[in-house]
């Protein structure tokens, strides 16, 4: 029984530590993450909101190191002589060590367009295309998209205006059964 066990749950140990990881560092609360180096010299980061654990490069553990050190000092008002080092390592890594007070500083960080919704929203938009005749392509295109009046796009094109309606009219039949 007691090999089955060894061989069933081979994490346990009798000591209660595994020897394959250090005992994680306190950080800071406000600081998102959790830094530590293993015997064998790999550098990993834990994120606390998520609790994944991940090996990174030397030069991201020394810029998250950095950002560590520049936020204990902050809140313990302590400076120090390298000033150099922090200027250069001054980007922000957590927008949750930004003080809520300082609106202004933390504005430039927000980005105020929504890139996802709007390729999401061209890739929607090309595969209704896809459903649509050529001549109702055109008219999305020139009327619905650009603006132009359905009157303007007939006597440019040499159809009647009513053709042009009922088109408009069809690409919202298919425009609302395709979304």
């Amino acid at each position: 029984m007691r090999l089955y066990f060894c061989l069933a749950h081979p994490l346990f140990r009798a000591s209660g530590k595994d020897k394959t990881m250090k005992r994680i560092p306190k950080t800071p609360i406000e600081f998102d993450y959790d830094l530590w180096t293993t015997e064998d010299g790999k550098c990993m980061v834990r994120v606390k909101r998520t609790g994944e654990v991940t090996e990174v490069d030397r030069d991201v553990m020394k810029a998250l190191r950095a950002e560590e050190k520049r936020l204990r000092r902050s809140y313990t008002g302590s400076n120090s002589d390298d000033t150099e080092e922090d200027e250069v390592n001054s980007s922000t890594l957590s927008l949750d060590a930004l003080p809520e007070d300082d609106v202004k500083a933390s504005a430039w960080l927000v980005d105020p367009r929504d890139f996802a919704e709007e390729v999401t929203t061209a890739m929607l938009e090309q595969d209704f295309l896809r459903i649509l005749t050529d001549t109702q392509r055109d008219i999305f295109a020139k009327v619905l998209r650009e603006g132009m009046k359905p009157y303007d796009y007939a006597k440019a094109n040499g159809v009647s205006a009513s053709s042009v309606t009922q088109h408009i009219q069809a690409i919202r039949i298919k425009a609302k059964k395709y979304f």
